[in-house]
């Protein structure tokens, strides 16, 4: 709670005690002064108001001139940055400041609701004056100062407080002048200000007859009376007893015609029904209900030791109460979580029930003592004006609208809810209803989630302090908008030791209000399942910044990426880098990872030639990448290049080491790929993470945390008690180990390491391959020893016929170390600790990023833009042929209409081309 009083609350603040010429001015016709209003104020509310409502003092002008002069002298420095150290707590939450302002001797009531994270701060401003319009000027000289007040105290130092210190009338603009009741003379105005006061705290509507200048008088006389006696005389008990809407409803007399039926009091706590809000304009005798009790009512609240904890739990009970019964409550009485409901769908209806706090306990529990669950009164068919009876919908539509969204991967909408309600409810609501609906839970959801990001800084420190030695942490811009997060887990550098060495880097682009792009380093297991190692969500674009200040924390928290090769002939450091051919990625993965090897994703390249060259040519490119023959390799490339120069001059041009399988033939220094030659690992891990990147920031990372945590529980317990090598390796090695049958090994050269094998391939002619095997470096001339880690069908034959071995003890021996189930058990054998998000507090000053800035380079746009073909002055040229009449250019979707302009053009007597292009 804040250590400072706002605007000296006189509720909150010391008692007050008045002068007795401030009670002498009751009798007669004089004004009250500031200390009698606030002494009133204090005595009548002591105890009946909530936290978040402040009462300021009456005499709130001359305290906001008094301190916002001091925001302007030198000499209060110390003062001033003492008053904000108390005051700022009133920016961490929503708060409701109520007061009876007093300004050149009149009174007027200023109700004001502020909160620093609102869209537009000030939720509402509600003025109500007793006077007539043209004192409007005194309600404006208070909350122009009010204004400066919140923005140099409470306000001071947020980004929020920007739009006050620029718009000096904001809250001038907000102001809404309410209809109040209105005095007959000049002095009642500080009376009429306390109760319009007094109404608004007890939730009552106002309006021009809630009261009227005879209630006042009567109170007038009653406080002088009172006060004269008794300084204390003056409770909200006694002062409300003098307006009618504070009476209790008038006791129902039992009539001869009623044959004795009891009709019970409803007690003192429930309030007659609005006159507004009585419905009543048509009943009918045969819809009239004498005294019956609600069974269904007694159903639902039939347990006495039912406890709701929260409103919102109580009013889904009542709102199944309501479609169970067809009977409809209104709420009569609102304080905290008190709640007080009466029935309106009978004239006169005696049914009230009541909600309210356990005593000494926490939850909300039924009232029976306040309660009169009895419904009498001919049933309302039509409202006032004749029109139907409006239904309370909104709770339904968003309950709707929720289930929508669990299901539907786009945002709902007013028909799905329209769809969802005959389906489950049984009930058809209109287009309009639920579009309104829809729209408010659009506009909650970008409140709370611009409000979520406070929890960011909080969440990755606490999943830093719960994982020791984690990486976890949050950047913000000196205007505290939330620049970028970075997540590795502590056992992330340990995990790199137990998967294939290669790890794939991509980038994806958030799809929420505020944009951003998520960055992933990602694994794969040796039974195919993806394993994030460090993730990053920035306000960069996937340009050379953002990959060079994740690829530099990456390698921060995972030195084992550039640990030494354990093989002997390899030149490059441990890890090989997978990715796209991403400039800005490819630059920074040179800066700061010079010496591994960096791999390129041969489906892009595979795409490129398609879109740019033809399809007929990608089909050459995959059989490219995979092949491990280097006389193959030379027939495709002479192949292409006789068919298409272009295509042959764009994949030569690429470093055919980062990403041709046959490289390893012609340099042994490079590394192992293990079989990947795409990025399909970034992408499926993109895929797995699809939905977090719909959300805000926080529920992203929590997301992700949370699916990483719940694979790595699963797997444990999937890997616990297998041993040897995994499934699908065993498969691909009992395969080979078959096919080595009719191989022959025999020794070449005098160092007792180079082996020739002999293999009859199949077919009319019974060929025969000769190949040399190395089996101390793993190397083999036909490339899939090295490419893969698991013996090939040579190595299979120099294990079997030469070292005269079983095929269990080659698994054991020869297979790479990933492939064992000893592997996957330590690859899954640590877990992290996550953090539960409703034990944080926000830190009140994170700010989520700007989401109106232009749209990032790299980030996909939302229009396709149509540009000229690159063809379209040479149509010889394009690989597009039309299939109907067989000329380059075009295709049959344009044919007919060349045509139709060719013959144009020619009844025009204006020269045409067969390739014209429009």
């Amino acid at each position: 709670m804040p250590t400072m009083l706002f605007v000296d609350d006189p509720v909150r603040g010391n008692p007050l005690r008045p002068t007795a010429d401030a009670i002498r001015a009751l009798d007669g016709e004089e004004w009250l002064s500031t200390i009698l209003i606030d002494h009133l104020l204090q005595t009548t509310l002591k105890g009946f108001v909530p936290d978040h409502v402040l009462i300021g003092s009456s005499d709130c002008y001359s305290y906001f001139s008094t301190y916002n002069d001091k925001l302007d002298k030198h000499d209060c420095a110390d003062t001033v940055q003492t008053m904000r150290g108390g005051l700022q707590a009133y920016a961490k939450s929503e708060f409701r400041c109520i007061s009876a302002a007093c300004h050149q001797g009149h009174f007027f009531v200023v109700d004001v609701t502020f909160d620093s994270r609102h869209p537009a701060i000030f939720k509402q401003v509600n003025v109500y004056d007793s006077l007539s319009i043209t004192s409007r000027r005194r309600a404006t000289a208070v909350l122009g100062r009010l204004q400066r007040f919140l923005s140099g105290f409470c306000f001071h130092g947020l980004d929020r407080n920007l739009l006050l210190l620029e718009k000096q009338d904001y809250v001038v603009q907000q102001a809404v002048f309410r209809n109040c009741p209105k005095q007959n003379n000049s002095h009642d105005c500080g009376l009429f200000a306390l109760d319009v006061i007094w109404h608004l705290l007890e939730g009552k509507e106002i309006h021009s007859s809630v009261f009227t200048q005879d209630h006042i008088g009567a109170l007038r006389e009653a406080l002088y009376r009172g006060l004269s006696s008794n300084a204390e005389w003056a409770t909200l008990e006694n002062v409300s007893s003098f307006f009618p809407a504070f009476l209790p409803p008038v006791r129902n007399e039992p009539s001869p015609e009623q044959d004795g039926a009891l009709v019970h009091d409803t007690g003192p706590e429930d309030e007659e029904p609005k006159e507004d809000e009585e419905v009543v304009a048509e009943t009918h005798p045969e819809n009239f209900t004498h005294d019956v009790e609600d069974e269904i009512f007694e159903r639902k609240f039939s347990e006495p030791s039912q406890v709701f904890q929260t409103v919102e739990e109580l009013m889904v009970v009542i709102n199944d109460y309501q479609e169970a019964s067809r009977n409809s409550l209104a709420i009569r009485r609102s304080r905290g979580s008190s709640r007080a409901f009466a029935c309106i769908s009978h004239a006169n209806c005696s049914f009230r029930v009541a909600f309210g706090p356990k005593a000494r306990q926490e939850g909300i529990i039924l009232k029976r003592g306040n309660c009169n669950l009895r419904h009498s009164g001919a049933a309302v068919t039509a409202a006032k004006d004749g029109r139907c009876l409006k239904k309370r919908s909104k709770e339904v539509i968003k309950q709707l609208a929720d289930d929508v969204a669990l299901h539907k991967h786009a945002p709902p909408t007013a028909n799905d809810v329209i769809k969802a309600g005959v389906h489950k409810k049984k009930t058809l609501l209109s287009y309009k209803q639920c579009y309104r609906g829809v729209n408010a839970r659009n506009e909650s959801k970008i409140i709370s989630d611009s409000m979520s990001f406070q929890l960011v800084g909080p969440y990755v420190e606490g999943f830093a302090q719960r994982n020791p030695s984690s990486t976890a942490f949050m950047e913000r811009g000196s205007d505290h908008r939330i620049q970028r997060v970075f997540v590795c887990p502590s056992f992330a550098n340990d995990v790199l030791m137990c998967v294939r060495l290669v790890i794939s880097i991509d980038g994806a682009h958030m799809r929420s209000e505020w944009k951003g792009t998520l960055y992933l380093a990602t694994v794969k297991s040796a039974e195919d399942e993806l394993y994030p190692v460090a993730f990053a969500i920035t306000v960069d674009g996937e340009d050379f910044q953002g990959w060079l200040w994740f690829l530099q924390h990456l390698k921060a928290s995972a030195p084992n990426l550039i640990a030494e090769h354990f093989r002997r002939k390899c030149s490059y450091r441990l890890f090989t880098f997978m990715s796209d051919r991403c400039k800005g990625l490819n630059t920074a993965l040179g800066n700061v990872f010079p010496a591994n090897h960096n791999c390129f994703c041969a489906v892009h390249i595979r795409r490129n030639v398609e879109s740019n060259h033809g399809k007929k040519f990608a089909s050459t490119v995959t059989a490219l990448s995979q092949t491990t023959s280097l006389p193959e390799k030379r027939a495709l490339l002479t192949q292409l290049q006789q068919k298409s120069p272009g295509a042959y001059k764009y994949v030569t041009v690429i470093d055919a080491n980062r990403w041709m399988d046959s490289a390893w033939l012609e340099d042994e220094k490079l590394p192992p790929r293990y079989g990947f030659r795409n990025s399909n690992i970034s992408e499926s891990a993109n895929n797995m993470v699809g939905d977090a990147r719909n959300g805000n920031w926080l529920d992203a990372i929590d997301g992700i945390l949370i699916k990483m945590s719940l694979r790595i529980t699963k797997s444990q317990s999937k890997y616990e008690g297998k041993d040897g090598v995994v499934g699908s390796i065993l498969g691909l090695a009992t395969e080979r180990w078959e096919k080595c049958v009719g191989c022959r090994v025999y020794a070449s050269g005098n160092d007792g390491e180079t082996y020739s094998v002999y293999q009859k391939l199949g077919g009319e002619l019974e060929e025969e391959s000769l190949l040399k095997v190395r089996p101390v470096d793993c190397v083999y001339d036909c490339g899939k020893w090295q490419a893969i880690g698991v013996p090939c069908v040579h190595g299979m034959a120099y294990f079997r016929h030469q070292m005269k071995l079983r095929l269990e003890d080659v698994l054991d021996q020869a297979v790479d170390e990933y492939y064992k189930y000893r592997t996957q058990r330590e690859l899954y054998r640590r877990n992290f600790v996550p953090v539960w998000r409703h034990l944080l507090e926000p830190d009140m000053m994170t700010l989520p990023p700007d989401g109106a800035a232009r749209r990032m380079p790299g980030r996909p746009k939302t229009v396709r833009l149509r540009k000229n073909s690159r063809y379209a002055h040479e149509p010889e040229k394009s690989p597009t042929i039309c299939s109907r009449c067989h000329q380059p250019g075009h295709n049959v979707r344009t044919c007919v209409r060349r045509e139709a302009v060719k013959k144009r053009n020619a009844g025009n007597g204006t020269a045409t081309t067969t390739h014209s292009v429009l």
